[in-house]
């Protein structure tokens, strides 16, 4: 990540901007149940199966194969964007207004997206 960073800080010219979004990090932290293909909730509560603080690789079921993913702190973002030279102006964490709002019966996604960000965004200007 930082070596990306880095390439994408070597193109821009001083202010330019770079804008930088992703699956939010706390998303890779609730539990998933592979046989149901949904996070798992317990009394209306999502239950945490991984830790924020872990940033190692691991896999992830997709359809019928599997991606490899690590998960990062927000703060190893921040700090990635920062040493690659970026001042970051605006931090912005989001759900759909849609899901946010959703009421009565709802999917397990969506229940997720009214309790935690799907997203983030961050906007970067090159020093």
């Amino acid at each position: 990540m930082q070596g990306t960073f880095d390439k994408i800080v070597s193109y821009l010219k001083k202010d330019g901007i770079f804008i930088f979004s992703w699956h939010h990090t706390l998303n890779y932290c609730v539990a998933w149940s592979c046989d149901e293909r949904k996070e798992v909730f317990e009394n209306d509560k999502l239950v945490l199966s991984k830790s924020y603080y872990d940033e190692l690789y691991f896999k992830m079921p997709v359809h019928d194969s599997e991606i490899i993913l690590c998960n990062r702190k927000m703060s190893t973002y921040i700090n990635a964007l920062a040493k690659a030279g970026f001042a970051i102006e605006q931090f912005v964490e989001e759900t759909d207004k849609e899901s946010l709002y959703a009421a009565g019966e709802v999917d397990s996604k969506t229940r997720k997206a009214k309790m935690m960000p799907i997203s983030f965004c961050i906007k970067a200007r090159k020093l």
